[in-house]
């Protein structure tokens, strides 16, 4: 018996994880999902499964096309120089070759430990370095791995390191040629231990190091407040299962203070639970697509907001976002755009669109497939590269990006902040038009 367990994480994919919205046995998508980076399954957490029994597991004669694997397998165990103490050792290489054939960075096999370790971290307490990875391929085909985001007041906030910085060594050895769970576990480490990152990023000559040291990461989830001229500010920075109710609280909690314009910021929010997006989007949505997913034999199937808002529309909206918003952030972010609820500022987002369906074997195990992709409610594939090399949602006000020089100190609190203060100035503009 395997479970399968229907993602959209990024991953971030952790993220975090992986960008997920998946389907049941039978074809249908299920709404019950996870987005968020699938990349970093290593420093961030993306949010619940919800695993389904499959019982599909194919009869021995449906084995004989795979009779080579059989016989270099045998071949390697009676012949091969060195005894082998385990055979899950070729059988688990076996699988991520075939997997590796498949030249999509986001499809990938965890075993057993690896797979409870991103369990664990899925509940949001855990060490590390507070960023959000996952592999992305280069212009030559290369995987490469990516920060996606990095978690605000985490070690790596205290950093230079920043979103699409790729990570060419960890305390100094080679990730060339290495899955992301290699380069996760290498990251990896008790809190209080540092660990030395050598960064490429695009506009710098040359590669530099960071030194990160491992601490205990807290997923917070959403952060509210009335600013002046009576503009509410809610910051998004997950969507685990309790984002949307606690959405809808802080929403609610500023209109009873009078909010006149709402700037909703998504910095640096690898993403979460499909659910939890589309159920959000439905504050300020009502009722209409907030996205579609599209399986490989199957027609984009719309996934709806309720009917009736939280948020009246005669209230005005900005949505703030940057490099590190993925996944369920991108999903929320261009539905509101493109559905004209809300202008968007800030800078392109993460840009991944592939759907991933975890699948859980027998062995504890897990399969990390890609299945579908989304796509926004004007049928926009986030993931594919516009001819300025862009991809992700793309603001109507758009900010200038930080200096790229590792040499320029960079606090993210306080670029943060500018961020912050320049949709402020928007959003008054929205509010005396």
């Amino acid at each position: 018996m395997k479970r399968t367990t229907y993602l959209a994480i990024s991953g971030a994919a952790i993220a975090i994880v992986l960008f997920v919205a998946g389907f049941t046995a039978g074809g249908m998508f299920s709404r019950s999902c996870i987005l968020g980076l699938s990349p970093l399954l290593a420093q961030i957490a993306p949010g619940v499964y919800q695993p389904t029994k499959d019982y599909d597991i194919p009869a021995a004669t449906d084995l004989s096309p795979i009779s080579t694997f059989y016989e270099v397998r045998k071949r390697i165990k009676s012949d091969y120089v060195y005894p082998l103490e385990d055979d899950k050792t070729l059988t688990y290489g076996a699988i991520r070759g075939m997997l590796s054939s498949l030249e999509d960075p986001y499809s990938r096999f965890l075993d057993p430990e690896e797979f409870r370790e991103f369990r664990t971290e899925s509940e949001g307490h855990f060490d590390g370095i507070g960023a959000v990875l996952e592999m992305r391929t280069d212009a030559n085909g290369r995987g490469q791995v990516t920060v996606s985001s990095i978690l605000p007041g985490g070690p790596s906030s205290k950093t230079n390191m920043r979103p699409l910085d790729r990570i060419m060594k960890v305390d100094g050895k080679l990730t060339d040629g290495l899955s992301l769970n290699e380069v996760v576990r290498q990251i990896r480490g008790k809190r209080g231990t540092s660990v030395t990152l050598t960064l490429a990023r695009d506009g710098v000559e040359g590669n530099f190091d960071v030194e990160i040291e491992r601490a205990n990461i807290d997923l917070p989830t959403v952060e509210r407040e009335m600013l002046d001229d009576k503009i509410g500010y809610i910051w998004l920075r997950t969507f685990n299962q309790t984002a949307a109710s606690k959405m809808s609280e802080a929403v609610e909690y500023l209109m009873a203070q009078g909010m006149k314009g709402l700037l909703l910021d998504l910095s640096q929010d690898p993403g979460g639970i499909l659910d939890v997006a589309v159920n959000v989007a439905g504050l300020f949505l009502d009722g209409g697509p907030v996205v579609y997913v599209k399986g490989r034999d199957t027609e984009p199937h719309p996934l709806n907001a309720g009917p009736g808002t939280v948020l009246p529309e005669d209230i005005p909206m900005i949505v703030l976002v940057d490099h590190g918003s993925a996944s369920a952030s991108e999903i929320l972010a261009g539905a509101l755009q493109e559905r004209s609820r809300a202008e968007v500022a800030g800078h392109h987002t993460f840009g991944k669109s592939k759907v991933q369906t975890i699948i859980e074997l027998r062995d504890g195990s897990a399969l990390f497939l890609s299945t579908a992709v989304y796509l926004t409610p004007e049928f926009t594939d986030l993931g594919i590269e516009g001819e300025d090399g862009k991809r992700g949602v793309r603001p109507a006000h758009v900010f200038p990006d930080p200096d790229p020089d590792p040499e320029v100190e960079f606090v993210f609190e306080d670029w943060h902040k500018q961020q912050i203060n320049r949709a402020v100035e928007i959003l008054k503009a929205k509010m005396s038009a």
